[in-house]
């Protein structure tokens, strides 16, 4: 048993502790194949009722990761369990320590005479948020699959931005209304026929807002085809932020369209990735953007790009995210054929983490009500276990502006059908040639990681490209496993904050 130590009533905090904690979670990064953060759309993680002590034995959860927060609380994190982050304080970290070794419930409630009520009620906190176990029963990771089909739809291939590190090769070409229509007929035909209760459309590009008429009347007809199936809808716009129309914010507003809005830094860190074509900067007409939306009472969501260029910056646009109370993510650049030349875009591991832990100094400052654990770590997250770092492959579909098929929007090109011959999920469930979206067990450097369930293995795109190799871990791995225990503590702080006082 532990040694004696001045008794305080034990506390343990999770997220469940949060009346709206579910809501608080972001759950995507957006701009990407990520699982979507709608709050009716993504898996709720249900507690069972706390364990009440018996006669067998429990012992601690052996994967169980501990670090120091502040005074007498540290954070406890099971790697193989969906209950998250818990924060406990030095009475119920003793009771949990007393089950370092196969112990009987009643025999550590004995140990500290007239305890045993609040030693039994922490027990059962612990034992509720699978910190301790039955002795002979580890718990195991439950995965849940996708129950959103999401399309992105390449409304457009043109774009007023050049920005260096952009995978689409460019044109001219909009979507029409013909292809368009199409498109979102196929997508909920998939969603019916594979079983999916929801939808959600990305209108992507190029630069969507270039071809905004397509936007509004497309999601007009996609919120008829929805109702006609039975499904719900959810939508995001995904936008440079340049030049918003009025029209195009008035029906994102009235149709629930959330808005996504790139932003890599304040002034030169932004401009010096995110040019116009003719490469004057970007940022003012991005800034002016993102406070016209603000007013218009819909606040967008930044999505932040870091290359070898901005890392300086990212802490910056992070305070400028928080100061407004935006949401935001973090991505970290992928290689591609478009950006092959320029070699500057690619990062050093130690600055790309440098930088990160300075962004997280500024969320330690500004905490936000909602949780970062599911957008500061690139395709990692630290929200709930999952076997694939993305939906390619799986509950995901891409589209062009022509109607033609593809895994990933990074590998728009790489084309497996279309849409109108075709079921689109079908197409690249059955695909083997393009990007090979494993499970992270499969994956060689990965199997037996710790965080193996959370980075997933990262992007598998990226992972190709750098080694050749589908089943390998991401080149990123050393700048995760660095970052994660930070961003662990970043939301035991936010619990204490918020949980802690109601």
């Amino acid at each position: 048993m532990s040694s004696a130590q001045p008794w305080r009533q034990a506390i343990v905090l999770s997220r469940f502790d949060l009346a709206d904690g579910h809501e608080l979670l972001l759950h995507s990064c957006e701009d990407c194949a990520c699982p979507v953060s709608d709050e009716q759309a993504v898996h709720r993680h249900v507690l069972p009722p706390p364990a009440a002590p018996d006669d067998s034995c429990w012992v601690r959860a052996s994967d169980v990761a501990e670090f120091p927060l502040e005074g007498e609380y540290r954070l406890l994190f099971n790697p193989l369990s969906s209950a998250g982050v818990v924060v406990v304080n030095g009475s119920a970290l003793d009771i949990f320590r007393d089950f370092r070794l196969p112990a009987v419930p009643g025999d550590v409630a004995r140990s500290r005479p007239g305890r045993a009520v609040e030693i039994s009620q922490a027990f059962g906190r612990l034992a509720q948020l699978e910190l301790i176990h039955p002795a002979g029963q580890r718990p195991r990771p439950e995965f849940h699959d996708g129950q959103v089909l999401t399309a992105w739809l390449h409304v457009t291939n043109g774009c007023n931005l050049r920005c260096p590190y952009c995978y689409v090769n460019k044109s001219a070409e909009p979507m029409d209304e013909s292809v368009g229509r199409a498109a979102v007929e196929a997508v909920m035909k998939s969603a019916v026929s594979h079983g999916f209760p929801s939808v959600k459309l990305k209108y992507a590009g190029g630069e969507a807002t270039l071809n905004h008429r397509l936007v509004i009347s497309l999601h007009a007809y996609a919120r008829e085809l929805a109702a006609a199936c039975g499904l719900r809808l959810y939508a995001t716009l995904l936008s440079n932020g340049v030049r918003m129309p009025a029209s195009l914010i008035q029906a994102c507003k009235a149709e629930g369209i959330r808005v996504m809005i790139s932003l890599d830094g304040l002034g030169d860190q932004h401009d010096i990735q995110r040019p116009f074509v003719n490469g004057k900067p970007s940022f003012q007409f991005v800034e002016r953007t993102i406070a016209q939306l603000i007013r218009q009472d819909l606040a967008p969501h930044l999505s932040i790009t870091v290359t070898g260029r901005n890392t300086s910056g990212v802490a910056d646009v992070v305070r400028f995210a928080l100061e407004r109370e935006l949401t935001f993510s973090i991505n970290l650049f992928r290689d591609n054929n478009c950006a092959a030349s320029f070699p500057d875009l690619r990062y050093e591991e130690q600055a790309i983490t440098e930088a990160l832990l300075k962004a997280f100094a500024v969320v330690e400052d500004l905490m936000p009500r909602w949780s970062v654990l599911g957008s500061i770590l690139d395709r990692g997250q630290l929200l709930e276990p999952r076997q694939r770092s993305c939906g390619v492959g799986q509950d995901y579909v891409v589209i062009s502006q022509r109607g033609k098929v593809a895994k990933c929007h990074m590998e728009i090109e790489r084309t497996l059908g279309d849409v109108f011959a075709h079921d689109p999920l079908q197409l690249v469930r059955q695909d083997r040639t393009t990007a090979l979206n494993l499970i992270v067990d499969e994956k060689e450097g990965c199997r037996d990681c710790s965080w193996r369930y959370w980075c997933s293995g990262g992007c598998t795109v990226a992972t190709f490209r750098a080694t050749g190799r589908y089943d390998i871990k991401s080149p990123n791995c050393n700048i995760y496993k660095s970052i994660y225990p930070q961003a662990l503590r970043l939301e035991g702080l936010r619990l204490l904050r918020y949980a802690a006082s109601g």
